[in-house]
């Protein structure tokens, strides 16, 4: 959105990521506890961006747990500079990318259905 990353307004905020945390990614297939061999398994990854505007991006955050149970001082220090770094932008627009990792597995000790 601007030069410095909305992640120093979360941080600000005492609502920044702790250190060390990873977001959720490909794995390999994991092992049977009783073999070596990987477990019958597999995996599915989708990626996707979506564009919003100032109050639509407001209304996604509005959902999400960690902003819903914000203090309200703190949710108008984020949004107000989410407003006004759009509103900075010739499009006012602010494009989020998601994620999904699917994995299916099946365990070896189990008898496969018919």
């Amino acid at each position: 959105m601007s030069a410095t990353p909305l992640s120093s307004v979360y941080d600000e905020i005492g609502e920044g990521l702790r250190r060390g945390r990873r977001t959720p990614g490909r794995v390999n297939c994991p092992t049977s506890a009783r073999t070596s061999e990987p477990a019958d398994c597999s995996n599915q990854s989708w990626r996707a961006t979506s564009t919003y505007d100032a109050d639509g991006y407001i209304g996604l955050l509005d959902t999400f747990s960690g902003h819903i149970a914000m203090e309200p001082w703190q949710r108008r220090r984020l949004y107000s500079e989410i407003r006004r770094r759009l509103d900075a932008r010739a499009d006012g627009l602010l494009r989020r990318g998601w994620g999904a990792v699917l994995h299916v597995a099946r365990r070896r000790d189990l008898p496969h259905a018919p």
